[in-house]
């Protein structure tokens, strides 16, 4: 049993938002999934980006966000979760006026720090080989 706390979780910092990394290779050695818990202040958003082999889920948990399939946009609340199949694009926005909080699951893990590091220099549709 590995546990950790967001507080000691490792964090990526995005578009007006922050990325706590919670299970995953690097926080517990995880090797089939990976899940993070994102905060997003709002205007902020994780671009449209896509991943070859991972399958992708958000849960929001508090607030509301606009999420895209890169075709069509859908503003949801909390207690709601979103699929995306492994090849296909997914983004989120705070579309509200408060914090949105959500948990962002991937499987298998990716590399998520170089997807980040990729937003800090272009914001358009990212793929990657994970």
């Amino acid at each position: 049993m590995k546990i950790v706390r967001r507080k000691g979780a490792k964090v990526l910092k995005g578009d007006r938002s922050l990325s706590y990394q919670l299970v995953g290779p690097d926080s517990t050695g995880a090797r089939k999934f990976m899940i993070t818990v994102v905060d997003v202040r709002p205007g902020g958003s994780t671009p449209v980006h896509e991943h070859r082999t991972v399958e992708s889920m958000y849960y929001i948990i508090e607030g509301r966000a606009e999420v895209s399939d890169g075709k069509s946009k859908k503003v949801l609340g909390a207690d709601t979760a979103i699929y995306f199949p492994a090849g296909g694009s997914h983004g989120i926005r705070n579309a509200g006026r408060a914090r949105l909080r959500y948990l962002s699951c991937h499987a298998p893990p990716y590399e998520i720090e170089e997807l980040y590091k990729t937003w800090e220099r272009e914001h358009k549709l990212l793929t990657t080989g994970g």
